[in-house]
């Protein structure tokens, strides 16, 4: 299921038609997508953007989409020798991957070339898997941090025979969870693609304050939402009520002196819990209207 997939459930349910998401999930993945109904899409740029997954990553298989759904493109049993150095290094191999590290997208990816999706290039043979580092570049993303959950190395030498790695991973957005999995099989020269991946916090939001799709299609319309307040920003309460209305005129307001300038943005509320939009905190001092919903 892709995530237009979820968002298409999403509008039949509650009845809506303006609904999006934060960030795509592969098909494969389960666990936190982030919607938003109604004026609450317009804050969507706003949310934070780290992730934090869980991904189970099989040795020993290279496929061409770097996960356990694409074409088979090498199968090799793990050399006992293999074995025992992922047992000895996967500490110190981990963290090569945590920091600011460049990573090489996979080749079924959404990214652009020349006005069309990568996948749809791959698809139609036009960019084979050899090919991908002429066509794309390496991207920078930040791994927060990456740690071992679990390590499950086969002592059968049979090519029936799984060896996998748990891990989970706290990255920023745009990271390719595929494309770890892909580096630690090549790092360690054995091959290995990504066969489980979930998805268990999204900036603000995690698990505990999702519905699953059964549950949007039982209640519809009736479903409960979380508030804009939750969208993650500090809030400010604008007493003044001129200043609410020059704000609400795209006007630039003054902030208060007991303001707190640890963030560019502001969510603005009146004294009643109305939300008036969001501000940027500009170079002069000053509180600038970016989104107005009242």
């Amino acid at each position: 299921m892709t995530s237009h997939d979820v968002v298409a459930i999403a509008r039949r349910a509650l009845k809506q038609k303006q609904i999006g998401h934060s960030g795509t999930l592969d098909p494969m993945a389960t666990g936190v997508m982030i919607l938003a109904v109604g004026k609450a899409t317009r804050l969507l740029r706003f949310l934070k953007d780290d992730k934090t997954y869980e991904a189970g990553v099989l040795l020993g298989l290279v496929t061409a989409t770097d996960d356990i759904e694409g074409e088979v493109l090498e199968k090799k049993p793990l050399t006992a020798k293999q074995k025992e150095q992922i047992k000895e290094n996967i500490g110190p191999a981990l963290l090569k991957f945590q920091g600011k590290i460049e990573q090489m997208p996979p080749l079924y990816s959404a990214i652009h070339i020349n006005g069309r999706r990568l996948y749809d290039l791959a698809r139609s043979g036009e960019i084979k898997h050899e090919e991908l580092e002429t066509y794309v570049k390496k991207r920078q993303v930040t791994i927060y941090d990456i740690k071992l959950n679990r390590l499950d190395i086969s002592n059968d030498e049979s090519e029936e025979a799984d060896s996998r790695l748990s891990l989970k991973i706290h990255c920023s957005s745009g990271t390719y969870i595929r494309s770890i999995a892909r580096d630690l099989g090549e790092y360690f020269g054995c091959g290995a693609c990504l066969d489980q991946l979930r998805r268990t916090t999204a900036g603000a939001f995690s698990e505990s304050d999702c519905h699953s799709l059964d549950e949007l299609k039982e209640a519809g319309e009736t479903m409960p939402l979380l508030p804009i307040e939750r969208v993650g920003l500090p809030i400010l309460v604008v007493e003044d009520p001129d200043w609410r209305r020059r704000f609400c005129q795209g006007q630039k307001i003054s902030p208060p002196q007991s303001l707190q300038k640890e963030s560019q943005y502001f969510l603005l509320t009146a004294p009643e819990q109305e939300v008036l939009g969001i501000a940027a905190l500009t170079e002069d001092g000053l509180l600038k209207p970016e989104v107005v919903l009242a």
